[in-house]
């Protein structure tokens, strides 16, 4: 099985995103192509001391990892940075990991 992973700027226009409502979350796409129907588990790596990597939907988020089943050949999940506290170290890319 083939899996392609690729984190991508978020639009709330065009629907990858939703909006946070706290100002300093930083949020990205994370889109994944894999077989039809194949369950697809993703973490976040190497997060910032001071920062949660949560994978959102509109109706839940879940903190550093993530585990769903696609509806076709690919989809589409919301990744937000959101700082503890002021202190927080600066947040850098993002990396992903995606198994299958």
């Amino acid at each position: 099985m083939t899996l392609g992973l690729a984190i991508l700027a978020c639009s709330l226009a065009a629907g990858t995103c939703h909006a946070a409502a706290d100002p300093g979350v930083t949020s990205y796409a994370v889109r994944v192509r894999a077989p039809a129907g194949a369950i697809v588990r993703l973490s976040a790596l190497e997060v910032p001391r001071g920062w949660i990597a949560s994978f959102c939907t509109p109706h839940v988020c879940s903190p550093f990892h993530v585990t769903f089943r696609l509806r076709g050949d690919t989809g589409t999940i919301q990744i937000s940075y959101v700082p503890e506290n002021a202190g927080a170290a600066p947040l850098r890319a993002p990396h992903v990991a995606a198994t299958l």
